[in-house]
């Protein structure tokens, strides 16, 4: 059996120059790096994208809300304790509790009875509608009907008790 290369020169495909040279074996070229020119990087600007953008402003958003809610509670609870010295004061300036009264009044404060002991003449007065009930701290005080309606003005959510 010849080879491939001897049938194709048999029937004239190929010739004997073309023959030698497929038979020489190839050399290999030795690997060479091609030299590419450097590409300079583009210069990133600190701008952030439109979405770090608009997370950013968010946040600042969300930080601004947090800081006026702090401002905000800070001052109610300041106007809250002001007016509970108000109250307080205006309380023990006006006062009608008397030490010596052996006369128990009976009143009532949600679901639950509270007593008071009062003299004859805040009796009829309680009696009138003339008088009212407060507390202050856990002592309960006997006041004017003028100084309950100060204390509902300064504050609508304390305790007052008019008969």
């Amino acid at each position: 059996m010849s080879s491939l290369s001897d049938q194709l020169l048999k029937a004239g495909l190929v010739t004997e120059e073309q023959v030698k040279k497929a038979a020489e074996k190839p050399k290999k070229k030795p690997f060479k790096a091609k030299k590419r020119p450097i590409k300079k990087k583009p210069v990133k600007k600190n701008e952030p994208s439109d979405l770090a953008q608009f997370y950013a402003e968010r946040k600042n958003l969300e930080n601004k809300e947090k800081q006026q809610e702090a401002q905000r509670k800070k001052e109610a609870t300041r106007i809250k304790k002001e007016n509970k010295q108000k109250i307080d004061k205006l309380i023990a300036a006006n006062m009608l509790n008397d030490d010596e009264a052996e006369i128990r009044y009976n009143f009532v404060v949600g679901t639950s009875i509270k007593y008071v002991f009062v003299n004859e003449q805040q009796q009829q007065d309680l009696i009138d509608g003339k008088l009212a009930f407060t507390f202050m701290g856990s002592k309960r005080c006997l006041i004017s009907l003028s100084t309950a309606e100060k204390i509902k003005a300064i504050d609508a959510a304390k305790i007052v008790v008019i008969p």
